[in-house]
């Protein structure tokens, strides 16, 4: 690229490539023509534009740094926070420990993940550069004794994603990150969503790199903590993936004894993309309703629970079978 004599002159260049500047565009959650307006001058960005405009093109930003300093006085670049403690605070150990002695167990696993998820977003995203965590739980099996499936649980994040927790039903399957992280027990990144393509269509929207570490009890597994950011390569530091390990084992205290299976259990198929799940998932509430009057008028009543995991076997059963090629 031709040097140039202005931080101006610089973005014109690398917007005039329109792919490029759609991506720049949405990281910094303006229009596209509000980067052509900052390129020909017509339009001033705040400090913290600047700032967020280096993270999200870092091949630029020795580039760019000199050139915003001669044009706005007093301009500095603070890079993102690094996280130099690779420890959980002992406050959330002993909120933790408090949850696990005191709330009834059809709650911990809601209480103890979202204690979990709430201080591990505030520490693994300070910036609020948009991060989402997830836990992703095996899916218990329903006649066999092999678990073909994950489900993910819950989850919380930073814009774009939804700032409170919720829950989720989606699946995961063997051609996933979350899958092979929990069935080889280690952890594993997707640094550029964009240039790996193995995984497309298991990572959320707006995912442009990822870390899961698996959730493990003596040998066996119930799952792993699923983390992806809106920016390429935001795992990289050593440090940082440490603390995403140590809070999938501090999440190992929200799970039953019974929730770990051991390796040889886990025999996961492939699931089909979130999109084609969405439509079956959507039925949920109505499958949840239809076997509860069943058990009714059949006059063996079942609890709430007990109708979600069969209404969620159901659905699993379905898209497995909707990803089994045909035989012949």
């Amino acid at each position: 690229m031709e040097e140039s004599r202005t931080w101006r002159d610089l973005l014109k260049k690398i917007i005039d490539d329109a792919q490029e500047k759609q991506r720049i565009a949405e990281a910094l959650s303006i229009h596209p023509i509000t980067l052509e307006r900052w390129a020909h001058g017509d339009a001033i960005p705040r400090p913290r534009s600047l700032q967020r405009l280096l993270e999200v093109v870092p091949q630029y930003r020795a580039k760019f740094r000199p050139l915003i300093a001669q044009a706005f006085d007093g301009f500095s670049y603070t890079p993102p926070a690094d996280v130099s403690q690779k420890n959980i605070p002992v406050t959330l150990y002993n909120d933790v420990l408090h949850l696990l002695c005191t709330v009834p167990e059809e709650r911990r696993f809601w209480s103890i993940c979202t204690a979990v998820l709430h201080d591990a977003c505030k520490r693994l995203d300070p910036d609020r550069l948009g991060l989402q965590l997830s836990v992703v739980q095996c899916m218990v099996p329903a006649y066999e004794n092999t678990v073909r499936c994950l489900r993910e649980r819950l989850a919380l994040g930073t814009p774009p994603w939804r700032e409170q927790v919720e829950q989720r039903e989606r699946l995961f399957g063997a051609e996933s990150l979350a899958g092979y992280v929990t069935t080889t027990s280690r952890q594993q990144t997707i640094e550029n969503a964009g240039k790996e393509h193995s995984l497309p269509n298991h990572l959320p929207e707006h995912a442009k790199s990822a870390v899961a570490s698996s959730i493990i009890y003596v040998g066996r597994v119930a799952g792993c903590f699923l983390a992806v950011s809106t920016r390429p390569d935001y795992f990289c530091q050593p440090t940082l993936l440490d603390l995403i390990q140590n809070y999938a084992q501090l999440l190992t205290l929200a799970f039953r004894p019974e929730d770990f299976y051991e390796l040889e259990r886990i025999e996961l198929q492939l699931v089909p993309s979130f999109q084609v799940q969405q439509s079956y998932i959507s039925s949920l509430q109505q499958r949840i309703l239809a076997l509860l009057k069943k058990a009714v008028l059949d006059q063996r009543p079942i609890s709430y629970d007990v109708a979600e995991q069969h209404a969620m076997w159901q659905i699993a059963e379905e898209l497995l079978q909707f990803s089994t090629p045909p035989a012949g």
